[in-house]
């Protein structure tokens, strides 16, 4: 299960558990029809519940079965609300609260969190500065790593787009390319994207296409990761003339949006902070 998408039963679980809370206070004031409208709308929730987890992990998950018997006590208690007004408040809200925590107890423990990593070099020649953190992230079982290959343009003096370069088919054979225009990162919203690019508009020779520059980037996920494509000679924390020379690679918009920059040093991080 995608991390949105568990964010989304742990929301509707904490809906259902509220809901609870007035069934409680609507019993000890004998308000009959409120507190059966509230249990038939903790049925709906759960059912709702269960039709995502379903989509996720598949009919008769355990998850599913925990909320099938959910759905039974609050039959349970709407059959003994309908028959008694006057019902101990205490002994519905037991009955409720012990099947959901059941439920949220499997969501913990059974379903198990899958997380998506985007890899977007756009230069098959700098593929080399992500290559070992996609390996990583193929490697893990619990995670969907993709490499989507990005365009590029050269720019004319004034700025200007002139031609496009897309090098999808220049990568090593081992590594699945997945086009860009398929891709739908509204979609996905992955839970982290790697890029090797900080210039965004900032370069004057060329530029990749404005729909992957880091402003855009950081609207789809919640780690944007930065991972320059060079690497720089050893620099001292001290030696302030060649920091001078080298710190307007500290201020592009790629290290302004990113949430992680990974460097090649502790003196580099040093720099750069």
């Amino acid at each position: 299960m995608r991390k949105a998408q568990k964010r989304q039963v742990e929301e509707l679980l904490s809906g259902i558990s509220e809901i609870h809370k007035e069934i409680k206070k609507g019993c000890g004031q004998s308000m009959q029809q409120a507190v059966m409208d509230a249990l038939a709308l903790c049925q709906q929730k759960a059912i709702e519940l269960g039709g995502v987890i379903e989509d996720s992990e598949g009919e008769g998950f355990r998850t599913v079965l925990c909320l099938e018997e959910y759905c039974e006590s609050a039959y349970q208690a709407y059959e003994v609300v309908s028959q008694n007004p006057e019902v101990n408040p205490n002994k519905i809200y037991k009955l409720l609260n012990k099947s959901i925590v059941k439920v949220e107890n499997s969501v913990r423990n059974d379903i198990r969190y899958r997380r998506e990593a985007v890899f977007l070099p756009y230069k098959a020649s700098m593929w080399d500065s992500l290559e070992s953190v996609w390996k990583a992230a193929d490697a893990d079982p619990d995670c969907d790593a993709y490499v989507i290959p990005v365009p590029y343009y050269d720019r004319n003096p004034d700025g200007s787009f002139k031609e496009m370069h897309y090098e999808g088919a220049s990568y090593p054979e081992y590594v699945p390319i997945i086009k860009y225009e398929g891709f739908d990162f509204d979609a996905h919203r992955p839970d982290m994207i790697f890029i090797h690019n900080p210039y965004d508009d900032w370069n004057t020779v060329t530029s990749v296409h404005p729909e992957f520059y880091s402003s855009n980037l950081k609207k789809y996920t919640e780690k944007l990761v930065y991972i320059p494509y060079f690497v720089f000679g050893e620099i001292k924390p001290d030696d302030f003339e060649t920091i001078e020379k080298m710190k307007h690679f500290c201020f592009l918009p790629g290290i302004i949006y990113a949430d992680r920059v990974i460097l090649q040093s502790e003196n580099i991080r040093r720099i750069y902070i």
